[in-house]
């Protein structure tokens, strides 16, 4: 009976060795595992602080260079508008220098010359005013020579003070055509032709004539017309003959001493 108790003790303590080893095995790994693990979490902790402080390097330098990117752009806009500054000022220097010696050549010259989009209206001005001129000297040429070849004298007639007689005086002309057929209405060309014979015998002109009377003279080819100046300076009376194709033709005038139309 103690011969089997002995063995089972020694079985038992077999037993509980190798559940002691067991558990001292698995503490033992356990260990390991834990300082496994403290050692790798070290060597991986800087790894991912280095790729943060690469991370943040790059940003610095990524936000480095966009700040010196801008500084570049702010100094070529500055120096852009610096320049355009300079053109602007040596455009409007320029200007005044080409505006001042346009002036005192303007001064030299005395004259006052017309802008370039108004030389050709001045021009033509100019040779409108002159061509005006011209057929005024004309005219009063005309008049001249024709005054010297009148016939003045004295008459014995009533109211009549003088009598002119120019064998220069010469048809007006006309625009009527066919048979001639004199008539008296303002509104007819006979009548305007007559007005502007009376104008050429006397001097005065249409637009300063005032016509007192104008009538038939003995027959439908004479005319006699009495007609002053607006100032009723002098009158005149004039005879009329027609012409047939060429128009009236002052044959004689006079000067009356009053207006017996008036």
């Amino acid at each position: 009976m103690p011969k089997y108790n002995s063995r089972l003790d020694k079985r038992a303590k077999k037993k509980s060795n190798v559940i002691l080893n067991s558990l001292i095995g698995i503490v033992l790994l356990l260990i390991v595992v834990v300082g496994a693990t403290i050692f790798l979490g070290n060597d991986t902790e800087p790894a991912a602080g280095d790729d943060t402080e690469s991370t943040a390097n790059e940003v610095a330098d990524s936000s480095s260079a966009d700040e010196e990117e801008e500084t570049e752009d702010s100094s070529t806009d500055a120096a852009a508008d610096e320049n355009e500054d300079a053109s602007i000022d040596e455009d409007s220097t320029e200007e005044s220098d080409e505006d001042t010696a346009a002036d005192t050549a303007s001064e030299d010259s005395g004259d006052d010359k017309p802008v370039a989009d108004g030389e050709d209206l001045a021009d033509e001005e100019e040779k409108e005013d002159k061509e005006k001129k011209d057929k005024k000297d004309t005219k009063e040429k005309e008049s001249s020579k024709e005054d010297d070849k009148k016939i003045v004298k004295d008459s014995d007639e009533p109211n009549v003070k003088k009598e002119i007689v120019n064998p220069n005086w010469k048809p007006i002309g006309t625009k009527q055509t066919g048979e001639h057929v004199a008539k008296y209405e303002a509104d007819s060309a006979d009548w305007q032709e007559k007005v502007q014979a009376l104008s050429y015998a006397t001097g005065i002109p249409e637009d300063n004539m005032t016509v007192w009377w104008l009538e038939r003279n003995g027959g439908p080819d004479k005319a006699i017309g009495t007609v002053a100046p607006k100032d009723q300076s002098t009158t005149y009376r004039v005879y009329l003959q027609w012409v047939d194709g060429k128009g009236w033709k002052p044959v004689k005038m006079q000067e009356l001493i009053e207006n017996d139309k008036d």
